[in-house]
C-alpha cells in the first residue's frame, strides 16, 4: 500500500474528465483487442473446455483410495485352532496378505523358532527349513515365516534371540522391539533387553556376549556356537560375502539392502580372525546343563573340564569362556557346579522360552501407528516403499496368535507391497492387540505345508535367511516346569 501512494502523488494531479478520458482510452483499445482475437480463440476455447473436463476427469479418476477392508479369497483349517487365510485388501493400491492364526489355548499349539541350519551364523532357505523340521522334529509343523533381521556376510542375528531356552543372540540393538514366548506360547511385545551372569561359589559375572566374542569379557557358547570353540574359516566368511551379493538380486525392492564390497569382506575376514586370536587364550570352562535352560529362570550347570586353546561342545551343555585375569587363578574344577541366569529388562518373572527381535512396533494397544523413528530407523525407502513384508501380533486375550506375510508387487494382478504404516494397519484389521514388523523385502516368506504361498509352490530364487518362526502341533505335552 505505501508504494503505491507514492507512485500516485509522484504522477502530479489529475482531473476526473482526464481519467474518464484515459479510462475510455483503454476500454476502446481492449474491446479492439478483444475483437481482434476472438476469431483466433473461437477454435480453441472448445478444445481448451473439452480438455479441462477431461483433465477434471482424470484427477478424480487418479484420487487415493485409503485401504480400509480386508477380504478373504482362500481360507484353510490347517488344525485345530489353526486357520490360513489368504486376503486382498480395498483401496487404490490392492495388497495380498497371507495369515496363519493359531489359538494357543488348544492343548498342543504352539509357537516354535527354527534356526538355520541350527548354527548361529547360519541360513536356510525358508521351504528348506521346513522340511529339515519336518524331519527332523516329532512336532508337527503347520506354518513357517521369516523372523529375525540379520546381518549381511556375518549372518548373526539382530537383537534377541531365544531357542528352546538357549540363548541364541544376546545383545539388544537400538531400541527395537522384541516378542518374548513363554512356557504356554503367550506372546509379549515390547521394547525387552536381555542379559545374563555366570555364578560360580560367591562371585558373578556379567555375559557380555553369546556365541560370537565382541570384547574380553564372559562369553558363552551353546550348540548354535558351533561343535569347536574358537572356529574360524575365512573361506566360509567369503562364501557367506558371495551368497550376500548375489542375493543383491533383491536389492532394490528390499529393505535390508546393504552395500557390499571388497572391502566390506576383508574387514570382516579380519575381525573374524581378530576375535579368535582373542578367544585362543581364554580360559574355557566345559559344562552340562543339569536343568533345562530357560530365561528368568537360573539353571545349574555342571563342569566337565576347563581346557585353554580350542575346545569341543559338550553334548547338552555349552562352554563358557572367562579371561585369565578374571578367574585370578581360582579356575573352576571338574565336579564342580556354576549357574546361569539369563533375565529379561521387563516381566522378569514370567519363564520365556524363544524370543524374536524386529522393528518396529506397528500396533500398540491397539492403535495402528509404526514406531519406526522411535526404534532408531529413519530410512525413506524401509518406510514409506511398498514392500513385502511379514509381521506378527497377537490378540487383546492374548490367546489367539497371528503371523502375517505380505507379498510384495506384483504387475500381472495389479497388487502391491506395503508401506509400514499399511503394515500397521493390516495387523489392526486381523484383529491385532499388539504386532510388530520382521524382516522383509528379499527376505519374506510364508511357507504352509510344502507350499510357499508367495509362489504357489516352491521358489529355487528365495532366499536364504537365519530364523524362522512357526505354528506347530507338539507330539507331546510335557509338564511344565515351574
Amino acid at each position: 500500500m505505501y508504494l503505491v501512494l507514492i507512485l500516485l502523488l509522484g504522477s502530479g494531479p489529475i482531473s476526473l474528465e482526464a481519467s474518464r478520458q484515459k479510462g475510455k482510452k483503454k476500454a476502446s483499445t481492449s474491446v479492439s483487442k478483444a475483437s481482434k482475437s476472438k476469431g483466433r480463440s473461437k477454435g480453441k476455447s472448445k478444445g481448451s473446455a473439452k480438455k479441462s473436463r477431461s483433465s477434471k476427469k482424470r484427477k478424480a479418476r487418479v484420487r487415493a483410495v485409503p485401504m480400509t477392508a480386508l477380504t478373504a479369497l482362500k481360507e484353510e483349517e490347517l488344525g485345530p485352532g489353526v486357520r490360513y487365510t489368504q486376503y486382498r485388501s480395498n483401496g487404490t493400491k490392492p495388497i495380498i496378505v497371507h495369515v496363519v492364526s493359531m489359538d494357543r489355548t488348544i492343548p498342543g499349539n504352539a509357537v516354535r523358532l527354527i534356526k538355520g541350519e541350527d548354527h548361529a551364523t547360519g541360513l536356510e532357505r525358508l521351504p528348506d527349513m521346513a522340511r529339515r523340521y519336518d524331519s527332523t522334529s516329532d512336532n508337527r509343523l503347520y506354518a513357517v515365516t521369516n523372523a529375525n533381521f540379520w546381518r549381511a556376510v556375518r549372518n548373526t542375528m539382530i537383537g534377541p534371540c531365544v531357542i528352546d531356552g538357549e540363548v541364541v543372540e544376546l545383545n539388544r540393538y537400538k531400541r527395537w522391539t522384541s516378542a518374548f514366548v513363554d512356557v504356554k506360547s503367550n506372546v509379549i511385545i515390547d521394547s525387552i533387553a536381555l542379559s545374563g551372569q555366570v555364578r560360580f561359589e560367591n562371585r558373578s559375572w556379567a555375559i557380555s556376549s553369546v556365541n560370537r566374542r565382541n570384547d574380553t569379557g564372559v562369553v558363552v557358547y551353546n550348540s548354535y556356537g558351533g561343535q569347536t570353540v574358537p572356529h574360524v574359516n575365512t573361506k566360509e566368511t567369503e562364501q557367506a560375502f558371495n551368497e550376500a551379493v548375489k542375493d543383491s538380486v533383491f536389492a532394490q525392492r528390499d529393505s535390508t539392502e546393504v552395500a557390499l564390497t571388497k572391502d566390506i569382506l576383508r574387514a570382516e575376514i579380519m575381525r573374524v580372525q581378530r576375535e579368535v586370536d582373542v578367544e585362543y587364550p581364554m580360559v574355557k570352562v566345559r559344562v552340562r546343563y543339569l536343568r533345562s535352560p530357560s530365561v528368568n529362570v537360573p539353571f545349574p550347570c555342571q563342569v566337565l573340564g576347563v581346557d585353554t586353546g580350542a575346545a569341543n561342545m559338550p553334548l547338552r551343555g555349552a562352554i563358557v569362556s572367562f579371561p585369565r585375569a578374571m578367574l585370578a587363578g581360582m579356575w573352576p574344577r571338574m565336579g564342580d557346579t556354576l549357574t546361569m541366569l539369563y533375565t529379561t529388562s521387563s516381566y522378569s518373572t514370567t519363564r520365556f522360552m524363544n524370543a524374536v527381535c524386529g522393528t518396529p512396533r506397528l500396533v500398540r494397544n491397539g492403535v495402528a501407528k509404526h514406531e519406526a523413528q522411535i526404534e532408531g530407523s529413519t530410512g525413506r525407502r524401509f518406510i514409506q516403499e511398498n514392500l513385502a513384508r511379514t509381521a506378527v501380533g497377537v490378540d487383546r486375550s492374548g490367546n489367539r496368535i497371528v503371523l502375517a506375510a505380505i507379498r510384495s508387487d506384483r504387475p500381472e494382478d495389479g497388487t502391491h507391497g506395503a508401506t509400514l504404516q499399511q503394515t500397521a494397519q493390516i495387523m489392526a484389521l486381523l484383529g491385532c492387540y499388539n504386532a510388530m514388523n520382521l524382516d522383509g523385502g528379499g527376505s519374506a516368506g510364508m511357507v504352509v505345508g510344502s507350499d510357499h504361498v508367495f509362489f504357489d509352490g516352491m521358489d529355487p530364487l528365495t532366499r536364504r535367511i537365519g530364523l524362522g518362526i512357526g505354528v506347530v502341533k507338539l507330539s507331546k505335552i510335557l509338564r511344565i516346569q515351574r
